[in-house]
């Protein structure tokens, strides 16, 4: 065989390309897609028609013909002669690249164009929730001209083997573009010591954001390049999938970085429903994240990357819960609260359990099957619990109620151990009642069980604080009140001690507090129903000198039960 001078073979290589890029279809395609960014660019525009739509001055525009004329006889001159011309090769391939630079620049400018709603997004957290059907104006995607603009440059570059080009042009436009939005919901990158040092309400607030944010993000931002990036590389599926990767990367691993900065951050009580918001927000969306990247190998890191910072939530989410249950079981505070109110512990736990009862569906995933511990797998009357968020609950509130109870014994007077102890409960079991979450996780049965506690308490106070007022009322040998006919019993001695016995409770128990209106009226008519009666019927047993003795009528004692639980102490006026 004759061997082939390395300066030949190299010739035919080049002729070989010339004859690709030179076929009818290679300059039929050129020309179709420098017209489609300047109709001046089309060969069959007529010098009217050319004249028309140029918007430069007189000199560009016989400039741009020149140039236009210069290609153009390039191109016809590769369709019209064999291409045995190293010089005309060199010519039609530097028009070629000199024409894939301005498509590029085109690229890149209409891959950065964004819609103008853009700079007009609102970064109240409000307005972010769930993505709805025209959020994509928030974000800068493309106009269906631009993009149907930057699919035709897109398929002529790749067509012409320029893939690598469009792509390192596409990924910087459009990662640029994802960043500007997600900029604008206010998540910024903020690096672990940063949030580490956070003072709370910072924290707080970029927390709430995030989650509203990673789901505008997901559902809206994401989504849309996605549908981009498919019209873009519909000609080659596997380089769009690089690019959509390589676009959204940035944006999703900075999302997941604030996420295990909060989930390693110290633990305190007042994330905890925060930290159960971005749990839920993540959870909520790792399915359609996922299901953005089409490459199995994107897919599995950015799968592995999101179920990894939902598993540290989730388990900052639990011990947290867990240190909780310890705080309350642990609170020791020594001092008895002022008139027997009701504790702030009680407001604060109560607060929590209903925060966590509106995530009742997040909070069972999150706890799983095991619960706090082996206590919470039962309801403290022993009947199952039938999810894990209502044995937490049920065990919050179980643990709480003991250290009431706990608490009622700083207390040095009984009376004032059950005021406190009903104060207590009542909220308790109001808060329970007006919350249908919460209502519904601990059932109607517990709260049967503690409205009786309350009667129950009810029942002590007035015990404590009235058996020995009311004594004062009878006869010493506890017979009936009324004397035996033709009978008067001694008034004096009875009605003294009676009416001490009542300055004394009046003085005290005005500065006993019993916050609940309706309790309050309650307990007031409770003693009313057994002093008053029997008042009326120690009045009736008659006296010599009842005046001396007989200090109040039974009008005086209802008026100053009216000031009774109010928490003002006062005196019997004189």
């Amino acid at each position: 065989m004759e061997r082939v001078p390395p300066e030949d073979a190299g010739q035919e290589r080049v002729m070989a390309a010339a004859k690709q890029i030179l076929s009818k279809n290679a300059a039929d395609d050129m020309m179709h897609f420098l017209s489609t960014f300047d109709p001046r660019l089309h060969p069959l525009s007529s010098p009217e028609t050319v004249e028309e739509e140029a918007s430069g001055g007189d000199d560009d525009q016989e400039e741009l013909e020149e140039e236009i004329a210069a290609a153009e006889e390039v191109i016809l001159r590769g369709n019209s002669s064999s291409p045995s011309s190293g010089g005309m090769i060199a010519d039609y391939l530097y028009a070629v690249d000199d024409a894939m630079l301005r498509l590029e620049e085109e690229a890149r400018s209409l891959l950065s164009s964004s819609s103008p709603s853009l700079r007009r997004l609102s970064l109240s957290s409000d307005d972010l929730g769930d993505a709805t059907p025209d959020a994509s104006s928030r974000h800068g995607t493309l106009s269906p001209t631009a993009s149907a603009s930057v699919g035709a440059v897109a398929a002529r570059m790749l067509r012409a083997g320029y893939g690598p080009e469009l792509a390192q042009v596409y990924v910087a436009a459009r990662r640029d573009a994802l960043a500007e939005s997600v900029a604008l919901l206010g998540v910024e990158a903020v690096a672990i010591e940063e949030v580490l040092r956070m003072e709370w309400s910072a924290l707080d607030q970029r927390m709430r954001r995030w989650s509203h944010a990673v789901r505008a993000v997901v559902r809206t931002f994401l989504a849309d390049e996605r549908r981009l990036c498919n019209e873009v590389f519909a000609s080659d599926e596997d380089l769009g999938n690089e690019c959509f990767a390589d676009v959204t990367r940035g944006c999703v691993l900075q999302l997941l970085a604030f996420a295990d900065a909060v989930a390693v951050s110290p633990r305190a009580t007042e994330k905890l429903y925060r930290t159960l918001g971005m749990y839920e927000a993540l959870a909520d969306v790792q399915p359609e994240l996922e299901a953005l990247f089409a490459d199995d190998a994107a897919r599995e890191f950015f799968a592995g990357e999101v179920s990894s910072t939902v598993q540290q939530l989730g388990s900052t989410v639990r011990h947290t819960i867990e240190e909780f249950s310890h705080a309350i079981h642990g609170e020791a505070s020594r001092k008895p609260f002022h008139g027997g109110e009701i504790h702030p512990m009680t407001r604060y736990v109560l607060n929590y359990c209903g925060l966590l009862a509106d995530c009742r569906g997040t909070l069972d995933a999150v706890l799983g099957d095991a619960g706090l511990d082996d206590r919470a797998a039962t309801a403290d009357d022993g009947a199952p619990a039938s999810t894990p968020s209502a044995r937490c609950i049920r065990e919050l509130l179980t643990l709480l109620l003991q250290n009431i109870d706990d608490k009622s014994r700083l207390y040095d007077d009984a009376g004032l151990q059950n005021i406190f102890l009903m104060n207590n409960l009542y909220y308790v079991v109001q808060k329970v009642r007006e919350s249908p979450p919460l209502r519904e996780l601990v059932g109607d049965d517990w709260l049967r069980r503690h409205r009786g506690q309350i009667r129950q308490y009810e029942t002590g106070y007035l015990r404590a604080s009235w058996t020995a007022v009311l004594s004062q009322l009878r006869r010493d040998d506890g017979a009936s009140a009324r004397p035996a006919a033709g009978h008067r019993a001694p008034l004096g001695p009875s009605a003294k001690s009676f009416n001490a016995a009542f300055q004394e409770l009046y003085r005290t128990q005005t500065a006993w507090k019993v916050a609940d209106a309706q309790l309050r009226e309650e307990l007031r008519i409770a003693v009313s129903e057994r002093l008053i009666p029997a008042y009326r019927a120690f009045l009736g047993q008659g006296s010599r000198h009842p005046a001396r003795h007989v200090k109040y009528s039974l009008e005086d004692l209802e008026d100053y039960m009216l000031d009774f639980f109010e928490g003002a102490q006062k005196f019997v006026r004189s």
